[in-house]
């Protein structure tokens, strides 16, 4: 009986992690953005493109629209659900800014989140992907 409440005692303080998973794997991984909303996006390779990078200690992501800086907290519950707070970007001039609003505008349908295949697959409330990253 002491040997159950031991491992009991073990698992429960193992769960009591300050990174929750399963952010705590996705941090310092740069997820470009490939696809939105069905179509592919071109990628450079550089970091530049439009990419999220998650921080779990501080439940924030941030990264690139593509042009400007982007910023913003988010909560990942139960069931995969998954949900960007207030979104926030620096005010460069860009020569794309369609794309970068269409990304931004996107993100704040997400609810859900998938890993398959090497890609994060950020859905909507009807379980649709809406963002391919990889």
């Amino acid at each position: 009986m002491k040997n159950i409440l031991y491992i009991f005692l073990i698992f429960s303080l193992a769960s009591c992690s300050s990174k929750s998973f399963p952010d705590s794997k996705w941090e310092n991984k740069q997820w470009t953005l490939v696809e939105i909303l069905g179509v592919p996006v071109q990628t450079s390779g550089l970091a530049s493109d439009a990419n999220l990078i998650f921080d779990a200690d501080d439940q924030r992501v941030s990264g690139s629209g593509g042009c400007n800086r982007i910023f913003a907290p988010y909560e990942i519950g139960k069931k995969n659900t998954l949900k960007f707070g207030e979104v926030g970007a620096t005010r460069m001039a860009c020569p794309n800014t369609a794309f970068e609003n269409k990304f931004l505008e996107t993100m704040k349908s997400v609810r859900y989140f998938q890993q398959a295949g090497g890609q994060l697959l950020l859905k909507n409330g009807e379980k649709k992907v809406i963002m391919k990253l990889q």
